[in-house]
């Protein structure tokens, strides 16, 4: 290949949607950054229900995903506790994981937030607060019904969870693994779901029945897009938290709290935003 080929083929690759999604959240990258901060500030509510959920669902978890190895430690006298510390670094875990994959959380200011990532996306942004007044206020009702429908699913399916993993035998373990994997396709389906809220005018109804045959026809490109939010949601703050010390909780606070919740979320509204181009129309 001589260099005028090469040079050809710049721009077609410097076009595609990896390098516009990639360009278009770094030529935003304040933007998103507020949005990661305000997300964090608005869903105080989801926050403090968390916690609440948290004392309920923990000690029944712990010993089934094996968390006690993480959070026991053994005294002078040779004897094993429970560090308090190690048990409020997990209770953060458990609750930025609900929040931040949007199983809870404020429905309307979600609204709000998918639309500000629609029009970074759409590259029609006009202001942080301007586009993010226009999602809330008009996507609100919506929004509150799919705030409920996510906080009751995520309490029955880790309800579920809990009750099949403790039933023990390899069929309980395998009937907990079935509604695990019902969970994670749920938060894709709750992330599509903000964001077809604000792209089409379509019903709720329709708006979830989409979700779900995004989640379906798209299985396998899913389970990828699965992987970044189990990856960055689960596995790495789970990480930083238990390593339990002052660099890795300062890397937790600092990239959780400006960076990649506003980036996943913004991956996810960029992958919706090529499904609905595709699949959906964006009316009535």
């Amino acid at each position: 290949m001589n260099k005028s080929d090469s040079e050809k083929e710049l721009p077609a690759i410097a076009k595609g949607p990896v390098a516009k999604f990639f360009m278009s959240g770094w030529s935003n990258m304040v933007r998103m950054m507020g949005v990661n901060a305000l997300f964090i500030i608005f869903n105080i509510p989801a926050i403090v229900l968390c916690y609440y959920m948290s004392a309920v669902f923990i000690p029944m978890l712990a010993p089934v995903m094996k968390w006690d190895a993480f959070i026991t430690i053994t005294e002078t006298d040779g004897t094993e506790a429970i560090s308090y510390q190690l048990l409020l670094l997990l209770v953060v875990f458990f609750i930025m994981a609900l929040v931040s994959s949007l199983l809870v959380c404020v429905g309307p200011f979600q609204a709000g937030f998918a639309q500000v990532y629609k029009c970074i996306r759409t590259n029609t942004s006009v202001s942080l607060f301007s586009d993010f007044k226009r999602g809330v206020k008009e996507n609100w009702g919506k929004s509150l019904v799919a705030m409920f429908i996510g906080i009751v699913l995520t309490v029955v399916f880790l309800i579920a969870i809990v009750f099949y993993a403790n039933l023990g035998g390899q069929s309980g373990i395998v009937v907990a693994m079935i509604f695990g994997f019902l969970l994670f396709a749920f938060i894709l389906v709750q992330n599509f779901v903000y964001n077809l809220m604000v792209a089409t005018k379509l019903k709720l109804g329709k708006i979830y029945k989409n979700a779900i045959l995004f989640v379906l026809i798209r299985f396998v490109p899913c389970l990828g897009v699965a992987f970044i939010v189990i990856l960055f949601y689960f596995a790495v703050p789970f990480f930083l938290l238990m390593s339990a010390s002052y660099l890795t909780l300062g890397i937790y606070m600092f990239l959780y709290s400006f960076v990649v919740i506003a980036w996943v979320q913004y991956f996810m509204s960029y992958y919706t935003g090529k499904l609905i181009d595709k699949y959906v129309s964006t009316e009535d």
